[in-house]
């Protein structure tokens, strides 16, 4: 039987994913910027957060600033929104596939300059036995419970943040825009203006969580950030479905639990590497069957607006 600590992580994990894939609705779903180049923001807050927060000169890096954890953690989200702004204001002036190219460039770019700068990074050997909160208050054991605790409590801050984006004014208009760009035009809406500020909201807030993905690897390489992450935290937000508040929540828990359950079917040694080569077939196919059974994700955008549009107007006496 599998221990339960093994399922805190997954869950752990999930819900790390999930928060990503939330943010990531924001500026894709609702503003119609499909970006690639998560993973590079991703990259710009975990860095950030480390070499803040290093405190030890024999590590062989330059710049040794030894902040505590709590200063840290805001700055490197900071900086991650600093960093989105970089990439938005040239990229925002691209359109489709040329936007998707940039942004996957981008991400690729500061992947690269992270093994360049070995003085600050450590280039390909990076940081491990990264400090963690609260981790002197429990035994190592019983670490996985406080991490998923953090980590519950960060989505669902994430979550009420996203889900006051997508009802507000502010929302409307974005997808508003997202439909007809023209006609948002039309009625006076500075659609660029508020395309690289969702941009830099969603770099604050995966700045933000980028601290909790290290948290859970306890360990910091360039390859970490390889454009798979992003391609995952897309996955996740299309099972779940593109534009709905809670789908890349409920998109990543399905397809994150799911990769680990197959990880965990038990076959004969020799057929081991059978089975990891099918693990993506077996995820793809999960993908093709949401995508054929249900186009807008397990969760449509319809039904996460519609309804709550339809309850209110209910409410309207006539």
């Amino acid at each position: 039987m599998t221990n339960p600590v093994f399922w805190v992580g997954v869950l752990t994990l999930a819900l790390i994913y999930g928060s990503l894939a939330m943010v990531l609705n924001v500026e894709s779903g609702w503003g119609g910027m499909w970006d690639l180049g998560v993973a590079g923001l991703l990259a710009s807050g975990a860095y950030c957060y480390i070499i803040l927060g290093i405190d030890d000169p024999d590590l062989g890096t330059r710049f040794v600033p030894g902040l505590p954890m709590w200063l840290a953690w805001p700055l490197a989200a900071a900086f991650t929104g600093l960093v989105a702004l970089a990439i938005a204001l040239p990229s925002l002036r691209l359109r489709r596939e040329y936007f998707l190219i940039t942004t996957l460039a981008f991400a690729e770019i500061i992947r690269q300059i992270a093994v360049i700068q070995a003085d600050l990074t450590r280039g390909t050997t990076g940081f491990s036995s990264l400090d963690r909160p609260f981790d002197t208050l429990v035994e190592p054991r019983d670490y996985n419970y406080v991490l998923l605790g953090i980590v519950a409590f960060a989505a669902l801050v994430v979550y009420l943040i996203t889900r006051r984006i997508g009802t507000s004014a502010y929302g409307r208009t974005l997808r508003a825009a997202r439909d007809n760009e023209a006609l948002a035009l039309a009625l006076g809406k500075r659609v660029n203006r508020m395309r690289i500020k969702t941009f830099v909201v969603a770099g604050v807030l995966i700045g933000a969580i980028a601290p909790l993905y290290l948290f859970y690897i306890r360990a910091i390489t360039p390859q970490l950030f390889a454009p798979g992450i992003t391609f995952t935290i897309w996955t996740a937000l299309v099972i779940g479905g593109i534009g709905s508040i809670r789908g890349g929540l409920v998109g990543a828990v399905v397809l994150i639990v799911f990769t680990e359950a197959v990880g965990l079917i038990e076959v004969d040694p020799q057929y081991i590497n059978i089975l990891v080569s099918i693990e993506p077939f077996l995820v793809g196919l999960l993908l093709v069957l949401v995508l054929r059974f249900r186009p807008d994700g397990l969760i449509s955008e319809r039904n996460a607006f519609g309804t709550r549009a339809g309850r209110r107007a209910r409410r309207v006496p006539a």
